[in-house]
């Protein structure tokens, strides 16, 4: 029997392939398609669109929130939009009394690198050089949980870079 695909003939013998082998060479071809699909760019104007609606509904308020409780405890913390390194951009500025450096702040921004597709780039920045947290292909990854602890972490570690 002869069977085609793409103008390319092959020849198959009449004993059908075994059932273990088709499914294997479904879920491969399958897991193929779901990498190159992956891999493809993502809609720009859609990643942005989806990265302002997590910015608005999770990381604004939770970094507002810890930020009181940095204001409670003597500190001047307040969000700053579109003054990370790429943009847009948001950022806890956790303002610290009697900090030594100036850019004690945790961020989260779009970034565009050569050879990688969009994705958004969760940051700490302790006396600088930034330290990158994490990166996140969709916007749907940021979720509240996930963002808050995030946060406190990076709370945690930048007061404690900065305590005497």
């Amino acid at each position: 029997m002869v069977v085609t695909a793409r103008g390319w003939s092959f020849w198959r013998a009449e004993a059908p392939l075994k059932d273990h082998n088709r499914f294997r060479l479904e879920r491969l071809t399958q897991r193929y398609a779901q990498r190159i699909g992956a891999a493809e760019a993502p809609d720009e104007a859609e990643f942005l669109r989806a990265f302002a609606e997590v910015q608005a509904r999770v990381l604004r308020p939770a970094m507002e929130e810890i930020g009181a409780e940095l204001c409670r405890a003597g500190h001047a913390a307040h969000v700053v939009l579109d003054e990370g390194p790429e943009k847009p951009s948001i950022e806890l500025v956790l303002g610290l009394r009697g900090a030594r450096a100036s850019r004690n702040r945790v961020g989260f921004s779009v970034i565009r690198w050569d050879g990688y597709p969009l994705q958004i780039l969760a940051y700490l920045e302790v006396n600088p050089p930034k330290f990158d947290l994490e990166r996140f292909e969709k916007a749907a990854e940021l979720g509240e949980d996930r963002v808050e602890q995030m946060l406190v972490d990076a709370v945690e570690h930048i007061l404690s870079c900065n305590a005497p």
